[in-house]
């Protein structure tokens, strides 16, 4: 579980949710937005419908204040509640789109680390079945390095949980230290950071398995179609792009099969040979294949 604090009207809390796009749902809704009030009050609100969790309501007073609160010191609140209360409500390409939007208009804002980490939330949920379209995947994969290159982490856990534990220590001995306090807080930013990064770094090994998968199956479709040699080209992108997955293995056998069907017996003999140095525990699993090639150069 990610845990992410969340800010409201105060400036320096980040929050973990999202979902986004432009205001489609107002003229959707049974109920109006009461659009009366000035714009801190107005907000004020709408934040408070989002903490009771009323998310169709927050969002119709949100949509009402997004025009309104540009170039405001809100504008940044408006866009990330409602980016927030969106994906919360499970509405992920309206989150996508607000969460962009506010890194493109407010890039400044103390808001557009969680942002970042939100889009590539959004487009992680938007993900579909590995045998469907994978725009989302390669976008939230995108946007999960994006992050971890834009948000690196200084320390590992070991290392932090002891700065945690030292200053806490500290703290008790010299509860006014204001140095042992800001050292605190930040040491408590990068753990979350850490636990963000280690979220990213995992989803990421995820949707590739996700995308390794998906041409795996293609090529194995092909293989019963008899279309050889587009399962190879398949089997091909799987060994060249994604080496870190399960399918990495297998593919590099599914090409070896796809080549013996096609008689292309040198080629076959070739990739046995470096699958043999790849996976020598593991040339059984391609005995058959071993015998036919063999076969075929004691015959000619």
């Amino acid at each position: 579980m990610i845990s992410v604090p969340f800010r409201m009207t105060a400036r320096f809390f980040a929050c973990t949710a999202g979902c986004a796009a432009l205001v489609l749902s107002v003229g959707c809704s049974s109920t109006r937005s009461t659009a009366s009030g000035d714009i801190t009050t107005r907000y004020d609100r709408a934040a408070d419908l989002y903490q009771n969790a009323r998310y169709d309501r927050a969002a119709l007073e949100l949509e009402s204040l997004m025009f309104e609160a540009r170039a405001t010191s809100l504008e940044d609140d408006v866009l990330f509640t409602l980016a927030d209360t969106y994906y919360k409500s499970e509405q992920y390409l309206l989150a996508v789109e607000i969460f962009r939007r506010l890194l493109e208009e407010t890039p400044g804002s103390p808001y557009a680390e969680e942002a970042q980490f939100m889009l590539a939330r959004s487009h992680d949920q938007l993900s579909p079945v590995f045998s469907r379209d994978q725009e989302h995947t390669l976008k939230a994969i995108r946007e999960y390095r994006l992050f971890m290159d834009l948000y690196p982490v200084r320390k590992g856990r070991t290392e932090l949980e002891a700065d945690r534990e030292m200053f806490s220590g500290l703290l008790k001995l010299d509860p006014a230290n204001s140095e042992y306090t800001v050292a605190l807080e930040d040491v408590r930013r990068q753990m979350l950071r850490l636990e963000k990064v280690e979220h990213c770094s995992a989803r990421i090994a995820l949707l590739r398995e996700k995308l390794a998968r998906g041409s795996f199956s293609v090529a194995g479709q092909y293989m019963k179609l008899k279309k050889y040699r587009a399962a190879e080209v398949f089997y091909d992108e799987v060994m060249q792009s994604y080496p870190d997955t399960d399918y990495f293995e297998q593919a590099w056998r599914g090409k070896i099969g796809a080549l013996v069907e096609l008689g292309k017996w040198f080629e076959a003999l070739a990739v046995l040979e470096a699958y043999d140095q790849r996976f020598p525990e593991n040339m059984d699993r391609v005995s058959a294949y071993r015998d036919q090639i063999m076969r075929h150069f004691s015959n000619s």
